[in-house]
């Protein structure tokens, strides 16, 4: 290979290693974003959970128990948040996204017999979030309200259809407290540098320590160290 030739294939191969490099669009950035800010609310379930349910309220009858845990799922062009049950009555598992439109949410839920059920829904009073069933369903879960209450108590509302009716019965309700060391709502702890939650995971970069709040936030912080890093600055920069 002659001289010119070995420059053109230099710079061909620094061009490729730049691109592999080079941090996420400003646009792809931004959906993300976008996503994570309307879901922000509910950064808060980030973590493990122990829940007892109850057919009724305050009765032990037929009561059980679960566990839960929430993660974000987060990509350049998204971000959800995303629910795993263990022994769940009802639920297996859950994505909770932005909807399509402007203040509408959406559950793509497994139910505990594997089959899968889409769940729409607006926010109510205090975060309360009430999801139904696109498809209204004879039986099983038609109906799923969240309520996050502080950083250590959640509830979960399961209902299913009346049949030739527009209304809901109980099938029952799961309360989540948070496992681990119970914080009190205001509580200072480590502030995930992705998404501003609750820092339970340290991450390094150039000998800087960092938090994370899940593994979701993790991988997405070990993609791009720098430019998670640089959001974070900026996020702190815009709300002085």
């Amino acid at each position: 290979m002659n001289r010119r030739g070995m420059i053109v294939a230099f710079i061909s191969c620094s061009a490729v290693l730049f691109a592999a490099a080079a941090p996420p669009s400003a646009g792809e950035a931004a959906a993300r974003k976008r996503d994570q800010a309307a879901l922000k609310a509910y950064g808060s379930l980030v973590g493990s959970w122990r829940g007892v349910g109850m057919v009724e309220r305050n009765s032990r009858k037929g009561a059980w128990t679960e566990s839960a845990e929430w993660v974000w799922k987060l990509d350049k062009n998204s971000a959800s948040l995303a629910l795993k049950i263990d022994r769940g009555k009802y639920l297996k598992s859950a994505i909770l996204s932005r909807g399509d439109k402007p203040g509408v949410f959406r559950v793509e839920a497994t139910l505990a017999d594997d089959s899968k059920r889409t769940f729409e829904g607006k926010v109510g009073d205090r975060d309360k979030l009430v999801l139904v069933a696109t498809e209204k369903p004879a039986e099983g879960v038609g109906r799923i309200t969240l309520s996050p209450l502080h950083e250590t108590r959640f509830l979960l509302l399961l209902e299913t259809p009346v049949p030739d009716s527009e209304s809901y019965r109980r099938l029952g309700e799961v309360g989540y407290t948070r496992n681990g060391v119970a914080f009190a709502a205001g509580d200072s702890y480590p502030k995930c540098v992705v998404t501003e939650g609750r820092g339970t995971i340290k991450v390094t970069y150039k000998g800087e320590t960092y938090y994370v709040c899940c593994s979701g936030c993790k991988d997405l912080f070990d993609e791009n160290p720098a430019a998670i890093i640089a959001e974070a600055k900026e996020r702190e920069k815009n709300k002085k």
